[in-house]
């Protein structure tokens, strides 16, 4: 049997454009062995979905992982769980100066990891956005939010 649980971590923004909610932060997905969770993309916005860090890609960075590390603790998941990475970057080479910050956060088990250059992100001002997908035990499941 699967068992699909939308959430949404109370400690973490919930809103996109136009303070509307249009997507779910973290999905996780039960089977009977394991539970396989998606958190949308993280961005260094704030609980009232604010931008921080404004023209400051370490600064946004590290936010960006704090973000993702509440979207997987709001499951029950660290990030030793994390298998893929998607991160898009409005600026390759700022990101890649500034990508120590990320290796703080992302530590051995290594995820496998996507980053892509693209000109822009949801809100003006955003510069860098990750997405992860990780897999833990369902005894490990905690539905938060």
């Amino acid at each position: 049997m699967i068992q699909r649980f939308n959430v949404a971590p109370a400690n973490m923004y919930r809103v996109a454009g136009n303070n509307q909610v249009l997507y779910t932060p973290v999905v996780a997905v039960q089977t009977g062995d394991h539970v396989h969770i998606y958190v949308s993309g993280r961005t260094s916005r704030l609980l009232d979905g604010s931008l921080a860090g404004e023209g400051d890609m370490r600064a946004q960075l590290r936010l960006t992982c704090e973000n993702v590390g509440k979207a997987l603790a709001g499951v029950g998941a660290t990030f030793a769980d994390v298998v893929r990475t998607n991160t898009y970057a409005t600026d390759l080479d700022a990101y890649y100066r500034c990508v120590d910050e990320r290796a703080k956060f992302f530590t051995d088990p290594l995820p496998t990891s996507t980053v892509v250059g693209v000109t822009r992100l949801a809100m003006p001002g955003m510069l860098v956005e990750i997405e992860v997908e990780a897999i833990i035990e369902p005894e490990r499941l905690r539905v938060e939010g």
